[in-house]
């Protein structure tokens, strides 16, 4: 009998199935998921699409300096954060006696870069919670603003063709593409060129023979805008200048509840 190799912590090779994240084994509780941004401070570990969707948003949004997965927890029957693993197992065993829920992990913490705070839940769509799910949360929200910890609820697309879902996933890929291929593009021409006429992906790609895939990387940088929220990044795609102006990129909003 042939036993198949373990692949736990290995990166394959990238397909439409696969796009760099890989399965990381896990001996209890849920599986985790491995992705990489340089905001959360390289590898990280998520527990599931919605969460990586999250974190593709998180890294590609010009607003945030860092954010760190499930940073930190609420006692929701003490009112107070429990900031490591020694405080949320002393609460736990505090309130063992206690019936329903008692504590409550949220999915992010982030740090924006004018110094403001806020916390992310992340939910999907058609699995938004019920009536206790809900009730938890806004206990949970009250401690956490009051510790300068805003909730934040993000809502995942179901459909998986949904344009923010595949665009997030590219654009978050072109920020790791930067370094190796920015500056081989014609910038100045190609900033030029969409001030005369409107532009497509397709147009450019054929005026200035370049590959579709660097479009994504002339978003990133701020040399051109596009509506990524609710158009693929594909040939019909308009194109417009942007003057390192990165607000196309704040799609936290697009999917806020």
């Amino acid at each position: 009998m042939t036993r198949a190799s373990p692949t736990y912590g290995r990166r394959g090779q990238q397909d439409e199935g696969n796009n760099g994240i890989r399965a990381v084994s896990s001996t209890f509780g849920k599986a985790k998921r491995g992705t990489y941004s340089e905001k959360a401070g390289g590898d990280i570990n998520v527990e599931s699409d919605p969460e990586r969707f999250a974190s593709h948003l998180l890294s590609i949004d010009p607003r945030v300096k860092s954010f760190h997965p499930q940073p930190f927890s609420v006692d929701l029957l003490d009112q107070r954060l429990l900031l490591n693993r020694e405080e949320k197992r002393e609460a736990t065993l505090r309130h063992r006696g206690v019936p329903g829920v008692k504590i409550y992990t949220t999915d992010f913490s982030v740090m924006c870069t004018d110094g403001l705070r806020y916390t992310i839940e992340v939910k999907s769509e058609g699995y938004e919670g019920d009536y206790l799910y809900w009730e938890k949360i806004q206990r949970a929200r009250l401690v956490l603003s009051a510790n300068g910890y805003p909730l934040r609820t993000l809502l995942f697309p179901a459909n998986t063709a949904h344009p923010i879902r595949t665009n997030a996933r590219l654009l978050k890929q072109a920020l790791h593409q930067i370094d190796t291929y920015f500056d081989r593009l014609p910038i100045d021409r190609i900033v030029r060129r969409c001030e005369q006429e409107r532009l497509t992906v397709g147009e450019l790609c054929r005026d200035f023979q370049l590959s579709p895939g660097l479009v994504p990387i002339l978003l990133v940088k701020g040399v051109l805008s596009a509506n990524v929220a609710h158009r693929y990044i594909n040939g019909s795609l308009e194109l417009f200048p942007a003057y390192g102006d990165l607000s196309h990129l704040f799609l936290l909003e697009e999917v806020e509840l």
